[in-house]
């Protein structure tokens, strides 16, 4: 999760060093949509794509895409497997021959390509430049210059992992893909440069190119110009010129292209230099400009944030590193991820505020600011946030596990739950909206027993205590929107209570269970007490067994009878990330016909097994690009704590207990700490519940939150919800 402060507002003298200064004249970061400083570039094909609210690798559905594109990661993860890149690049080179950025947005290539920069990593600077020289330079039967550039995975397990794949822990055993300053970003070319740098034969690479761009050779300028950026003697004009008339290309010309995640990756690298880094920030906001249509709109998120990291090596006083730092002191990111969308690298949410503002900048299927307690009783909480024009600015709330959104242009209100699986539209004519963003007033009104959401004063969806299992307020956006939002304020008689029980009634409010594509039940749809039938536009789960669901407040994982379903993990996640000085504790039946249910912070998992304790890795599936199997396992024998074997109760009800303090991961068992240890930096804190496997029940009960949270509101809440912290 990123917050940044943004490029478009003018910093005075006592803004903090990592802020970006600013120039005199309005300065856009990607068409930021604020009325007042608004930058916008008609697109009139957008409108149609802004319309695929949650979803945007199903774009094009998910089953032709299956259809039409191989499994890169089956072609390549093998050959890693074995020790052996140069073989993984003999099967890229069969199937990569016209990617597209279908290819980078909706197949698993982000995943297979993380694998492959991970296992070149591992290898020499001879063996990288032998293996990519030959794959990247013409042949015979192949009459251009090739280069892989496309986003990949973040997430990246700790060293220790690296035992369950045969391999001596290394700092680099699992390292993620980079392109200059910019994270996430596989470039086959740039590993070449880097490897003939180091190897002192990035001058003859040079020659080699100017004679094949001379020869005009399709790519060889990209890959020349990319050369220029590293090294001595490196020609910065040719590469300040080559992305300046990039840049001057008309927006409208051509949609995106593979080429151009090349042109990015030569803008990602320019930002190394002072003298490129002015053009590299104009190239990427003209990427973004035309990423508009439907086939393309996807790589917003990611082509936002690399402009980001640029504005911020260019005009910031700090480190793009900064960047990423959270400085809101009320407030939390959270991203929706399936296992699905970590495969092709969809990116964590980013988050600006300035001057009582905040603005989504990008990110993934939802995006949540959470605020850091909980708020029940009787409260209006009320904001106003944008809907309309050509650059996708739908803003909504978050309250009782349930995302509220309402849109002008359709005169509807969407509702989902926490996973974003399931949707339920209902007609509200309530928004204004416009060719260009307009505000809109969205509110939150509580009571002791219901809840309610308003548009524009007007109540249209209502809600009961189930409410108050999830009760976070939040702010919401989804991918390539990037709402305003302004005027946040609370009012009324709000509640901070001293815990919150998670699980209650027959709901699932707050859950998510996509990880690994299951099924819970579908949230209740009332509207002044009346439950309604789903219409054709909305989304539930279709008539697949339930995986979780919920009884009288005892939550139960189903069995499957199944033998490949029931070796399939199963992962449910409580959508607000769990902070220092928070708590989550629950029981599990533990017996012959009922299996362990384990603690799992973000992607890391406890097993709680009767030996002791050891840790496991979630991967993504059988082809996770880390290469670790899915019953991956690490032993940390410092971090274990309390008796060697675990007290665990046969045949009844085990207490968990798990808490954040200080940095660390403290894990009790039956009111003994067992396990304890530092959490890496920037990992995700989510709590889950997680099965090994689903060929037996799971039965939990009795979840309950507790935090440091003040006795009351405070009040420079109250004064400005929006406050960052001092730094």
């Amino acid at each position: 999760m990123i917050l940044i402060p943004p490029r478009h507002f003018q910093m005075n003298s006592t803004m903090c060093s990592r802020q970006i200064k600013f120039a005199s004249q309005w300065i856009s970061l990607a068409c930021v949509g604020v009325t007042a400083f608004l930058c916008v570039i008609p697109c009139p094909s957008h409108c149609a794509a802004q319309d695929g609210l949650t979803r945007l690798t199903d774009l094009f559905g998910q089953a032709s895409v299956a259809k039409s594109k191989p499994s890169y990661s089956e072609l390549v993860l093998p050959a890693l497997r074995d020790r052996n890149p140069e073989a993984a690049l003999q099967k890229l080179d069969e199937s990569a021959s016209s990617l597209t950025i279908s290819d980078m947005l909706y197949s698993d290539l982000p995943s297979a390509a993380a694998a492959l920069n991970r296992a070149l990593v591992q290898s020499s600077s001879d063996q990288q430049y032998e293996w990519l020289e030959e794959w990247t330079l013409p042949t015979e039967q192949r009459k251009r210059v090739r280069v892989l550039s496309t986003p990949v995975p973040t997430d990246a397990p700790p060293k220790v992992f690296a035992r369950s794949i045969g391999e001596r822990p290394r700092d680099n055993t699992f390292a993620v893909a980079s392109v200059g300053p910019v994270e996430g970003f596989f470039c086959s070319g740039w590993t070449l440069v880097q490897a003939a740098n180091e190897l002192g034969r990035l001058p003859r690479l040079r020659i080699t190119l100017e004679e094949l761009h001379e020869q005009n050779v399709s790519g060889a300028e990209e890959l020349l110009v990319l050369a220029q950026l590293l090294g001595s003697r490196g020609d910065l004009d040719m590469a300040k010129s080559f992305l300046e008339a990039q840049a001057a290309l008309p927006v409208e010309s051509t949609p995106l292209t593979s080429r151009d995640m090349t042109v990015a990756a030569i803008a990602a690298a320019a930002m190394l230099h002072d003298s490129t880094q002015a053009a590299a920030e104009a190239h990427l906001a003209s990427l973004v400009d035309r990423a508009v249509d439907e086939r393309s709109i996807g790589m917003r998120p990611f082509l936002r944030i690399a402009h980001a990291v640029a504005v911020q090596s260019h005009r910031g006083e700090s480190p793009p590193a900064t960047l990423f730092e959270n400085p809101m002191k009320f407030w939390v990111p959270a991203t929706v991820q399936t296992s699905k969308d970590i495969q092709r690298g969809q990116r964590d949410g980013m988050w600006l505020t300035h001057e009582r503002h905040v603005l989504h900048v990008a990110g993934g299927t939802a995006d949540v600011l959470f605020c850091r307690f909980p708020l029940t009783g009787e409260f209006d909480f009320i904001c106003e946030t944008q809907s309309g024009g050509s650059i996708g600015t739908d803003g909504g709330l978050v309250y009782g596990g349930l995302h509220f959104q309402a849109t002008g242009r359709n005169t509807t209100l969407s509702v989902w739950d926490a996973d974003s699986q399931q949707r339920v539209n209902r007609h509200s004519p309530f928004a204004r909206t416009g060719s260009q963003p307009v505000f809109n007033r969205v509110s939150i009104r509580s009571t002791k027993q219901t809840s309610q959401f308003e548009s524009n004063l007007h109540p249209i969806w209502f809600d009961d205590e189930i409410a108050q299992t999830s009760p976070w307020i939040g702010l919401r956006s989804s991918g390539t929107k990037r709402p305003v939002f302004r005027n946040v304020m609370l009012t009324g008689e709000p509640i901070i209570p001293r815990q919150v029980s998670l699980i209650a009634g027959d709901e699932l409010r707050g859950w998510q269970s996509s990880f690994y594509d299951e099924v819970q039940p579908p949230f209740r749809n009332q509207i002044a007490g009346a439950v309604f039938e789903p219409s054709p536009e909305d989304t539930a789960p279709n008539a697949r067994e339930l995986d979780w669901q919920v009884q009288s407040g005892v939550l139960l994982g189903t069995a499957k009878e199944n033998a490949d379903e029931a070796e399939q993990p199963g992962l449910l996640q409580y959508q607000r990330p769990l902070l220092d000085g928070e708590s989550i504790a629950y029981q599990f039946f533990f017996g012959e016909d009922a299996s362990i249910v384990h603690p799992a912070v973000g992607r890391m998992a406890f097993l709680l097994e009767p030996t002791g304790m050891r840790v496991r890795w979630l991967t993504t599936g059988g082809n996770d690009w880390t290469t670790l199997p899915m019953d991956n396992t690490a032993l940390e024998p410092l971090s274990r704590r309390g008796p060697r074997s675990l007290p665990l109760k046969s045949n009844a009800y085990n207490d968990v207990r798990v808490e954040l303090s200080d940095g660390k991961a403290l894990v009790h068992l039956n009111e003994e700490l067992v396990y304890q240890r530092d959490l890496e930096p920037g990992a995700s804190t989510q709590f889950g519940l997680y099965r090994s496997s689903r060929g037996a029940p799971a039965k939990i009960q009795n979840v309950v939150m507790k935090g440091e949270w003040p006795e009351a509101v405070p009040e420079e809440f109250l004064a400005n919800p929006v406050a960052t912290i001092d730094r």
